[in-house]
Order: C-alpha cells, then structure tokens, then sequence
C-alpha cells in the first residue's frame, strides 16, 4: 500500500513568482488539490483541483508545469504555474503514486506501488514501455547526472538503484529505519535523505557507500522530502498533522511547522529562477501504449485512449473504427474542455463510430460506460448514458468508457490454416469538472 506523497501548488495566481520567493507545492490527498507554499512567510495559496488523489508531484526544471500523480484515476495530470491551468491528463495503465524528472526536463519517470516504471517523454506526454521495480515501490528521486535514479520499497526498507537508460536495477541498499517513503538527492549527488514515514524521521544515506547516518526528527508521519536550492533545510510533508516541518541539517533541528491542509502526501520545490511561462510542447493530449497476446484460439490485446478535461469531444482510431466520445451537457462556465459543469445537473455522454476504409477489421461486442457510480452497458454503436451531477463533489471526476471488439485472424497450423478469435479493449476517458 502506498505511503500518500503529494507536492504544493497552491497559490493567489497573481503572475509568475519572482527568483527570490522560496516556494514549493503540496498535495493534499483528502482534498484532491495542489497548493502553493511561501515557505519564507508559511503563506498557502488557493487549491487547485488536479483529481480524485493526488499522491505525488514533480515541478518541470524551467519551473513551468507541475505533474500530479493521481493515485485515484492512474493519471498523471499537467498544471501550468503561472495560471493553475490543469491540462489534459496522460493516462496509465497502473495507479501511479511517485514521479521525477530529469534534470534536462525532457522525461519523467513514473512509479507504480504494482511494480512497474514508465518513462514519459514529457514535449509529446508519450508514455514509454514500462520496467519492472519493486513492488510496494514509493518514491523517486533522479540523481543530478540525469543517468540515476533511487527507489524507496517501504516494506523491504530499502533504496535501490535504477539505471534509467536501460531500467535495470542495482543492489538495494538496506536502511537503518523502517517504512521509507519520500527522498531527495542533494545537488553534488553526494547524498540522499530519506523520509521514514513510522520512524518520523529523515536519515541521511551516502549514496557511494550506501551507510546511513544518523536519523534527523521531522515531525509526525512523514511522507515525502524537498531540499532548499541552497542544501540547508530539509522540508518535510506529516500525513497525520496537515503541516510542513522545515529541518535545519547542519543542527539537526526543527523549525516551526507550517500549517497546509489535511493529508499532504507531497512536496517539490519551485527552482530557484521562480515560476515561468510554458514555451510549447507537452501536455496537450495524452495516449498510451497497446499490448497485445494470443495463445491457442483467442488472443487478448489493449489499447490505451486518450483524455479530455471537463467534457467537450475525446476522439481516437483502433482498427477501421474511428471513435468520438462527445460530453455534452449546460456549463456553469467556460466551454468545451474548461467547462465548469453546475453540480445540480444533468450530462449525456454520447460514443459514436465511423468506420473506415483502411484498418483492420473489428466487430463490436459491447461498451461499458462507467462515471463514479454510473454503470452502463450497450452492444451497439452509437450509444449514449444520462447522468446527474446531483451529490457529486467540487472538483474533476473521469468517464471512462470500455470498448471490446473481436477480431478474426487467419493462422498456419501444422494440418493447415486455423482461425484466431482474438479480442482487443479500447479505453476512452474524459474529464468532468464540477464547479
């Protein structure tokens, strides 16, 4: 079970922050929201709803987007800083609860407590083939060098080594405390801090030799750890008390807790430039990768689907089948994918098909709409499901439609040619945002 780890973006969007502010951004799992931390003056700024469970954050390195981990929907989901804008989620295949990027930006690598990685190329949020890790994987931190990264396994106690060309793994490094949950890695790469979440407190490991120092005091479960630019002080998320507590490292003390909302799960820091504008690139739609398998007379394939946020048209192609999913329904405000639904109404999602002439040649069997407890199943295209918004909290909430095709493939056999039954599920999702 993951341990929660979350990052602040809360803020008053009055503009991009300037170089001098010391900033970070917290999730608030309870809450399903990011905010914004001065932690010079312990100032936090409005929430932004980013999903269903946020558990871990990353800031880009030019300090433009922020990506959530959204353990509740298996979605990492792109903010803009300068605005708060949420932008269209990437979707995964497993709940994803740890993050990091490189410090080149260019990828993020994306951990999953089921035992998987995924690297995201970030200009083009094309998600990657996964690696195996360890399960009850928790956190990640990428060395400077950009080449190493460190997984904490909370039940095993360890940190282990993950190269991230070629995603294998080292020898795990076994630690003086129990439960590790967040990390960080100094700038010179020398050391890493490691949060122990039962333990309640930081222990210092050299990474070269893999010994571990002794462990610093960091308040009441903590879950994850961030670093000021200038190495100093450790800041430190306590799951259990809603606060921030700084770490003095060269003393070993604690500061004052800042207060920031229940369950924070995570921290990341703004880079020291401040927060800027997005240049282009990323983030704009998001599609995962398909597998597929066949054995005997049926065979099993999956095909990731791309996501809109608030409603509007989701569209995508599997076989001769080009899909259109249409959320439609009055807005309080906004339109298209940043509407803001009113949450005492009502929304059809309408999935339709166009077939084309090129493409392999699939046979519906039936779609299943699901949208929190909304549950629908159809055999035929198009189709379409009515739902009330009435109960529904503030916030994004995610359609996501299934869809099974057959597909019939001609085999050589031993004694001639056999026929393979095989079935391929498509995956469709859209974003609601109730006001």
């Amino acid at each position: 079970m993951a341990v929660a780890a979350g990052l602040a973006l809360s803020a008053v969007w009055a503009g991009t922050a300037q170089a001098a502010d010391l900033l970070a951004y917290v999730t608030n799992e309870q809450a399903g929201t990011i905010s914004q931390v001065d932690l010079n003056t312990g100032t936090v700024g409005s929430p932004i709803n980013v999903g269903s469970r946020p558990d871990a954050i990353a800031i880009s390195p030019d300090g433009s987007l922020a990506y959530v981990a959204d353990y509740g929907s298996s979605e990492i989901v792109p903010v803009v800083l300068a605005t708060g804008t949420v932008r269209p989620p990437i979707m995964l295949s497993d709940p994803p609860n740890a993050i990091a990027i490189t410090p080149d930006g260019k990828t993020a690598y994306v951990i999953s407590d089921k035992g998987r990685e995924w690297p995201v190329t970030l200009s083009t949020d094309q998600v990657g083939n996964p690696n195996l890790v360890p399960t009850n994987s928790d956190a990640i931190a990428i060395a400077p060098t950009g080449t190493l990264g460190y997984i904490t396994d909370v039940a095993d106690a360890t940190i282990t080594p993950l190269t991230l060309t070629s995603g294998s793994l080292g020898q795990p490094v076994n630690l003086a405390a129990a439960t590790p949950d967040g990390i960080a890695i100094t700038a010179d790469g020398t050391t890493a801090y490691v949060a122990s979440n039962s333990g309640g407190t930081i222990t210092p490991i050299k990474l070269s030799t893999g010994a571990a120092g002794t462990p610093i005091p960091a308040g009441n479960d903590p879950t994850s750890v961030a670093l000021s630019p200038d190495g100093s002080t450790a800041y430190v998320t306590n799951f259990s008390t809603g606060q921030i507590t700084p770490v003095t490292l060269a003393s070993a003390t604690d500061g004052t807790p800042i207060n920031v909302g229940p369950e924070p799960s995570a921290i990341a820091m703004v880079p020291p430039a401040g927060i800027t504008n997005p240049t282009g690139g990323g983030s704009g739609q998001s599609t995962g990768g398909g597998s597929g398998s066949g054995g005997g007379g049926t065979g099993q394939a999956t095909g990731g689907g791309s996501s809109g946020a608030g409603g509007g048209v989701t569209a995508s192609t599997l076989g001769n089948q080009q899909l259109t999913l249409t959320v439609s329904g009055p807005s309080a405000s906004g339109a298209g994918a940043a509407a803001c639904r009113a949450p005492n109404s009502s929304l059809r999602f309408t999935l339709r098909r166009h077939t084309l002439r090129r493409g392999a040649k699939l046979t519906l069997r039936y779609v299943v709409f699901r949208f929190g407890k909304h549950l629908l199943r159809r055999n035929r295209l198009p189709a379409g499901m009515r739902v009330s918004l009435r109960g529904l909290h503030p916030g994004m909430h995610t359609l996501v439609v299934r869809i099974v095709y057959h597909e019939k493939l001609a085999a050589r056999a031993r004694h001639g040619r056999r026929s393979l039954l095989v079935t391929i599920t498509k995956l469709l999702r859209a974003r609601v945002r109730v006001c």
